[in-house]
């Protein structure tokens, strides 16, 4: 039967200091590795929510110049994502909606006009749904529905708060809608 070296640590440290360090350092290397693979598996869509709702806020204060900036920067993160890195739920989502993304983000990247931009919105949101929706963030993404968007058909889009900031409307309805559901991992 093998002995592990980490067994009698007390000895080592009696008879050869150097050898402890040395493998305490090998421990705390290989935990810290584990950590890292399940922090990157956890967040490795976390960059395209975060920059979906930076573009969010600037739809909310009616900020078409910050709209695009934000988009191009969600336009990067959204390319940036390698599929297979991705649990192959989360993969078969992503697989069906990150060319309509990347291509809504394009949309509202080169567009400085609110009202375009709040069109294509609409159906990026309604993409990013798709994959928060499989991919259930740590933290409760809600998602919100205004009825009087899309000329009274109704829009969603996902937030991190409960209250209601519509990307829509603005400060013209700053607080139209509501909560249809709260997404986060049971």
């Amino acid at each position: 039967m093998a002995k592990s070296p980490f067994l009698r640590l007390d000895l080592l440290s009696k008879y050869n200091p150097m050898l402890l360090i040395k493998q305490l350092f090998i421990l705390c290397i290989t935990l810290f590795g584990v950590n890292t693979v399940n922090a990157q598996q956890v967040s490795s869509l976390k960059p395209v929510l975060d920059n979906y709702l930076a573009l969010k806020d600037a739809l909310v204060k009616t900020d078409g110049y910050s709209a695009a900036e934000k988009s191009a920067i969600l336009l990067k993160s959204i390319t940036a994502v390698e599929a297979n890195s991705l649990q192959s739920d989360e993969n078969a989502a992503w697989m069906k909606v990150s060319n309509d993304l990347k291509e809504d983000a394009d949309h509202i990247a080169t567009s400085k006009e609110i009202s375009k931009q709040r069109e294509y919105f609409m159906s990026l949101s309604k993409n990013m749904y798709s994959v928060i929706k499989v991919a259930k963030s740590e933290t409760p993404v809600y998602y919100q529905f205004c009825p009087m968007a899309n000329k009274g058909k109704g829009g969603n889009w996902l937030s991190l708060e409960n209250k209601v900031m519509n990307p829509y409307y603005g400060n013209q309805m700053l607080n139209c809608g509501r909560v249809v559901e709260t997404i986060q991992k049971q």
